[in-house]
């Protein structure tokens, strides 16, 4: 027991009286074993859940974030429309652009660790909650063609907008317990795109439906109210199951730590109960950002090499549809309707790829290659005059594998469902982080462009995506050399492992103090850099 030992082993005492020297190392071994009996305080072990029960939780669960997304990709076909209704350059549009960034710079650390330690049904409403309010704000500075009241909205959207993204992912990790997770995150995927798809494809329209344009914010707002609705269904379906299926969060083993303590202090004579019951109280309610330390190398390592990949990518989704528009004359709802086909595609093949990843494995292989495939789109688009559609359907392949290797990776790497929503947060911390940056700087190599055009932006693209060509390679064999190529094996040969007890943690799935360190001081750096950027071309 811990109450037993002292730093050093068992220490005699008078009487049944026993001596803590170290509590932290007490608390410790509690928390220990707590985990370890974790899953005996349920009802009864069940090692899957029924198949109702788990196509419930898909929809709800891929459901979560349509209204934040139809939100967000409304305004790419937008851009001409929004710069001169508000009266604003490039650069201020990309501050509207990158605006549900920014505050998600630090914020999905902060919401993931809570959604870890609360419970994804709290955070998920609560995201809801944020999303809806931010978009009534930001389609009411249309009726004034205010573009500090529509900036001011997309930032309060921004406070739900990319946490919830964590609970659809932690909701896919629990109920389909790491078993197909590469196709329903695929599906997950597939459906976003589709979202994307209708958003590009309906923005002009509706700009264009009546004498107002800011219909095309308002319909959005709806949209987000409606997908309100729908998260209070989930939030009392979940809780409405039996308790065995409710997700771990940190909030019920310290919960159960406190219990275990409060055992000990009933049979046995503890020095000092009331202070051990005391701090046990408080370390019950308040989160525990230690978990930090626990983060795996290898998750570290991925995530500072891919600072600015998934900005390159938004940035140019956001912009394509005005890239085709200058490059090829085309009308606004041309560019607009070229611009959407690149969401086509991956509607299929994104859980096809997902499927792969399931079936044979070969995960960063794919990042190789879908860097090579939008190396060719960015030449196709902004240096050539080729037909824009043919640019944009190949866009659309590297589209359905562009994060679907890391999604699908990372509960691979960070295998404690407890710490899921945290690495999910951190994850897109950084991502967010590097939008707001590349926002930014295509918004200014645009402006100081002769021309106003995309040269300079399309090359810095091209030069980032060849060195994550480079990455994807290098993450294969590091894979092979320190996480037993887990990342390869196809799931039945995981599976297989698993049940012969082969599976133990290796050296990149275990935390190392100097990749903690550089990992939170480039976020830090990264967070400082994109306010100060967004700070410069917004004000």
């Amino acid at each position: 027991m811990a109450s037993d030992m002292t730093a050093s082993g068992p220490v005699p005492a008078k009487e049944g009286v026993v001596v803590t020297s170290n509590f932290h190392e007490s608390e410790e071994k509690n928390q220990a074993r707590v985990d370890s009996h974790d899953a005996s305080d349920t009802e009864e072990p069940h090692e899957d859940f029924p198949w109702t029960w788990k196509t419930v939780a898909l929809c709800c669960g891929v459901a979560l974030s349509f209204g934040s997304s139809f939100a967000e990709n409304i305004l790419g076909p937008l851009k001409s429309t929004l710069i001169k209704e508000l009266d604003i350059n490039n650069a201020q549009y990309g501050a509207i652009s990158s605006a549900t960034s920014l505050v998600n710079t630090v914020l999905p650390i902060i919401g993931g660790y809570g959604l870890d330690y609360y419970g994804v049904e709290w955070g998920s409403m609560t995201c809801s909650i944020f999303i809806f309010i931010g978009a009534i704000v930001s389609a009411a500075g249309s009726n004034q063609d205010t573009f500090s009241l529509v900036l001011a909205g997309r930032i309060i959207m921004g406070f739900g907008s990319t946490v919830i993204e964590t609970c659809t992912s932690k909701i896919l990790a629990h109920w389909f317990q790491h078993r197909g997770l590469g196709f329903v995150y695929g599906l997950d995927l597939s459906i976003g795109k589709l979202i994307v798809l209708i958003a590009k494809a309906t923005a002009i329209p509706m700009r264009d439906a009546s004498s107002f344009w800011g219909w095309s914010l308002w319909i959005p707002a709806i949209v987000c109210f409606a997908n309100l609705l729908q998260n209070m269904f989930y939030f009392w379906w979940a809780r409405s199951r039996p308790e065995w299926t409710h997700m771990p969060t940190g909030q019920k083993a310290k919960g159960l730590e406190k219990k275990r303590l409060r055992e000990q202090a009933n049979n046995q004579v503890i020095t000092d109960t009331a202070s051990v019951t005391s701090r046990a109280s408080w370390t019950s309610y308040i989160p525990d950002w230690r978990v930090l330390t626990r983060v795996p190398r290898f998750f570290w390592l991925v995530v500072c090499t891919q600072i600015l990949q998934a900005g390159v990518v938004g940035g140019f989704n956001g912009l394509n549809a005005d890239i085709i528009r200058l490059t090829r004359g085309s009308t606004e709802q041309i560019a607009g309707y070229t611009s959407a086909v690149q969401q086509v595609i991956p509607v299929i093949c994104a859980p096809l790829v997902g499927a792969y990843f399931d079936f044979f494995g070969h995960r960063m292989l794919f990042v190789s290659l879908t860097s090579a495939i939008w190396i060719l789109v960015y030449c196709l688009i902004g240096f050539s005059k080729v037909n824009a559609l043919g640019g944009m359907v190949i866009a659309s392949f590297a589209s359905a594998m562009n994060a679907l290797p890391f999604i699908a990776s990372i509960p691979l790497m960070v295998p404690n469902q407890t710490e899921l929503g945290l690495v999910f947060g951190i994850w897109k911390a950084f991502n967010n982080c590097a939008s707001v940056i590349v926002d930014m700087i295509a918004g200014k190599l645009q402006d100081i462009t002769p021309g106003g055009t995309y040269e300079r932006v399309i090359a810095f693209f091209v030069a980032v995506k060849g060195l994550e060509f480079c990455l994807g390679l290098f993450y294969g064999l590091l894979d092979r050399k320190y996480l037993g190529g887990i990342l390869t094996l196809s799931e039945m040969k995981r599976l297989v492992l698993e049940r012969e007890g082969k599976t133990e943690l290796h050296i990149g799935q275990k935390p190392g103090k100097p990749f903690t360190i550089v990992g939170l001081s480039m976020l830090l750096s990264l967070v400082i850099i994109a306010w100060v950027l967004f700070i410069m071309f917004s004000i």
